[in-house]
């Protein structure tokens, strides 16, 4: 059974998502744990006036979920952990390297997931299967107006994203150089960002450096969530604001001076519609049920924040 700390923005999907393995909500704001027993009649609420510490001894909460803001993480797995939860932790895992290496040396045997959702999205997993040859780069734009942290700036919060799912596409990928541009608009937390990532050259079958572009931004009149993987041989759109989340076109002729012509057709697959969140919930529950650790770990985890930390 699962107690889930945070009944927020994201909470609230979690507990949709977990159904009946949802066994108790904690939230510092009595009136959403109340709203979560309305929802949800079997599970048991807490607030904040409640001793954290006493809900965590009851032997019959075997998991934790972790929703909240990203710079109380560290302190609520760190608890959780000495408590022998296993856990799922919402992104970031943590806003620094310093406290997810704890959290690697505290994890011991314990399961701990990494909410990367895309990660278990049918269109990025659809993305994976394709054979685009020769991985050449990366292009997101993820652009919004809001909604505005205040507790990690649009990389951690949006450009996260796109980190895990590069990592996803390509684990063995190693960071070479990057370039990161900040803007602080509004708040005091950088509102936009521009990317870009130049990993070592250690795809099967390349010849050249792997490249990342990355644009997020929380001041944009308009949404876009749009991601273009390329290789030598086809290049892959992925728009998630679009009925048709996935399209596949010839990468094309590409010559000497970098002219190509375009040769083929586009093809449109049929895209599972499960929600990313289910497909995650029951990745962890396999993962608990197996002693094996999740596809997106702590390691993997503190891996992509290296990137940009």
């Amino acid at each position: 059974m699962i107690l889930l700390i945070g009944y927020g923005f994201w909470g609230k999907n979690l507990a949709r998502n977990f159904g009946s393995s949802l066994s108790a909500v904690y939230d510092l704001d009595y009136r959403r744990a109340e709203e979560c027993k309305k929802l949800y009649p079997w599970v048991q609420a807490y607030e904040g006036g409640d001793d954290l510490k006493i809900i965590l001894e009851n032997k019959d909460i075997k998991a934790v979920a972790i929703a909240t803001r990203a710079d109380t993480h560290f302190e609520f797995a760190k608890l959780c952990l000495s408590y022998n939860k296993d856990l799922w932790i919402e992104k970031p895992v943590t806003t620094n390297l310093k406290d997810i290496d704890e959290l690697i040396k505290l994890q011991k045997e314990n399961i701990v997931f990494v909410d990367h959702t895309f990660c278990y999205h049918p269109a990025v997993i659809g993305m994976k299967k394709v054979n685009i040859g020769k991985p050449l780069y990366y292009d997101s734009t993820r652009i919004s107006l809001g909604q505005f942290q205040t507790d990690v700036d649009v990389v951690l919060d949006l450009a996260i994203h796109d980190l895990s799912i590069i990592d996803f596409l390509y684990p063995e990928l190693e960071l070479d150089e990057r370039h990161i541009i900040k803007h602080n608009h509004i708040t005091t937390k950088s509102n936009q960002a521009i990317i870009d990532l130049k990993f070592k050259n250690k795809l099967p079958g390349s010849h050249r450096a792997f490249t990342a572009h990355i644009h997020a931004n929380w001041v944009s009149p308009v949404k876009k969530r749009r991601i273009i993987l390329t290789g030598s041989e086809k290049s892959v759109i992925y728009d998630d604001i679009d009925v048709d989340k996935l399209k596949i076109y010839d990468t094309g002729n590409i010559g000497t001076d970098y002219n190509q012509n375009q040769v083929g057709d586009v093809s449109i697959p049929k895209i599972n519609t499960t929600e990313a969140l289910r497909n995650g919930f029951l990745h962890f529950s396999d993962c608990i049920q197996k002693r094996s650790q999740p596809r997106t770990n702590l390691q993997r985890a503190r891996k992509i924040l290296s990137w940009v930390l």
